[in-house]
């Protein structure tokens, strides 16, 4: 069962991080446009506090794995078309992560440390840090283009990998909520809300595949002050009878609160948390429960370097 949890945590990282203002009781009934603001040169960092509990029970074994992990992350808007579409670089450039089973000694990881240090458990998580990765994204945050890195030997660059509509732009939109999010078209009022529509895909059996959608809702909240609180849910949109098919989506429907800076065009935190029981997990027996709560944070970068320093010292 271990390697089984280990596997989800890896997964969820690798994809891989307020309270809501109360409304008046009259109607809101100013339109917003919600547009993300991108200008050339920008870096927009990040700092994501993640906290994962699964436990998993057969007849009288159970285990308990408890997972933290802290992530600094960055993208940097390479370029914008005259349509307003921007091809931002992200990238990941720091993780801490403590994985403990049941009351064992915790297991950790920190990417600044040597890579000899390392453990064996970690090599995934190692792979994702300092790797640049070109997405172009829309005002709206759709995923126009995925640029992927390629080294030839006559050097590297980032090249197209996909046209409109591939698989590889739909696998991107079932990822994990990241730096972005879709945005409506039109104008919306408080109130108002609009959908993402996604696949997932869960194993049948060795070979086969099978693909499961996955309806996101999003709902304007409240504007106040400038900014805007978007709250979202996450329904699985197939009846899955079999819970070998579940356990496999049971990370995959999150809630949670967004806020956006509407005049700076861009998400200012993300506070997502999820609580999933599944039974019948082991061949008609057995539990798994996993809690997730994740909060992303809008930091200057001068201030997150420096505290990244005193940190380092201690």
């Amino acid at each position: 069962m271990r390697s089984f949890v280990f596997c989800l945590l890896s997964l969820s990282i690798c994809q891989l991080l307020a309270p809501v203002s109360v409304l008046h009781a009259e109607e809101d009934a100013t339109s917003y446009s919600l547009r993300f603001k991108f200008t050339p040169g920008e870096f927009v960092h990040y700092t994501v506090d993640a906290q994962n509990q699964f436990t998993v029970q057969l007849n009288q074994d159970k285990e308990t794995t408890i997972n933290s992990t802290q992530t600094q992350k960055h993208y940097r808007v390479v370029a914008v078309d005259e349509s307003g579409n921007a091809t931002l670089e992200t990238m990941i450039d720091r993780v801490q992560m403590s994985v403990q089973f049941n009351n064992g000694t915790p297991a950790t990881f920190d990417s600044i440390q040597p890579v000899e240090k390392d453990l064996e458990q970690f090599i995934p998580i190692r792979r994702t840090i300092g790797r640049p990765s070109r997405i172009v994204y829309s005002p709206t945050g759709e995923v126009i283009a995925v640029l992927e890195l390629q080294t030839t030997s006559e050097g590297s660059t980032f090249k197209e990998t996909t046209k409109k509509g591939p698989k590889k732009l739909e696998n991107d939109k079932t990822r994990s909520l990241g730096f972005l999010i879709p945005l409506p078209e039109d104008s919306i009022k408080v109130g108002d809300s609009w959908n993402e529509d996604f696949e997932a895909e869960v194993s049948v059996g060795d070979v086969l595949r099978k693909k499961v959608p996955i309806r996101r809702i999003f709902t304007l909240k409240s504007v106040e002050d400038d900014v805007a609180v978007i709250t979202f849910k996450t329904k699985i949109m197939e009846r899955l009878n079999d819970p070998q098919f579940s356990i496999q989506l049971i990370q995959k429907t999150p809630s949670g609160t967004i806020k956006l800076n509407l005049e700076k065009g861009v998400i200012t935190s993300q506070d997502v948390s999820l609580d999933k029981a599944e039974v019948g997990v082991f061949n008609g027996q057995g539990a798994m429960r996993a809690v997730t709560h994740v909060v992303e944070t809008l930091v200057d970068p001068a201030s997150l370097a420096q505290k990244t320093a005193e940190t380092d010292s201690e």
